[in-house]
């Protein structure tokens, strides 16, 4: 799990007046960003398809992922994330922190630009 927040602004790219900003915690080990299916319906934000996940207690579900728009502070780029339900938590996963050319900082406890790896 990660060890620190961040805001993040998520958009639908067809609605880009309609704008959510979530405080998100920050966690490497997962692998998309996972955003509240509410706020993202209620953004225009259709599911593209559905895919397994793994939880940390080694249950398999199912959830849709979407194409939305993300960004930070400094960064901006296109992402697919995980329409979470209610009750789940919403997290930043590293698919989106690498997507922006991040990387996590868990002893500054922030996002910073890094020099991702060519092959």
């Amino acid at each position: 799990m990660g060890t620190f927040k961040a805001k993040l602004r998520v958009w639908n790219p067809a609605q880009p007046d309609k704008v959510y900003e979530p405080e998100v915690w920050v966690d490497t080990g997962a692998a998309f960003s996972w955003i509240s299916r509410a706020q993202l319906e209620g953004m225009g934000v259709r599911p593209l398809r559905r895919l397994p996940f793994r939880t940390i207690q080694g249950n398999v579900l199912e959830r849709d992922i979407a194409a939305v728009f993300i960004g930070t502070e400094d960064c901006t780029g296109a992402d697919m994330v995980v329409m979470a339900e209610p009750g789940e938590m919403e997290v930043m996963g590293a698919h989106s922190i690498a997507g922006l050319g991040l990387d996590a900082d868990p002893v500054q406890k922030k996002l910073v630009p890094t020099v991702l790896l060519a092959l």
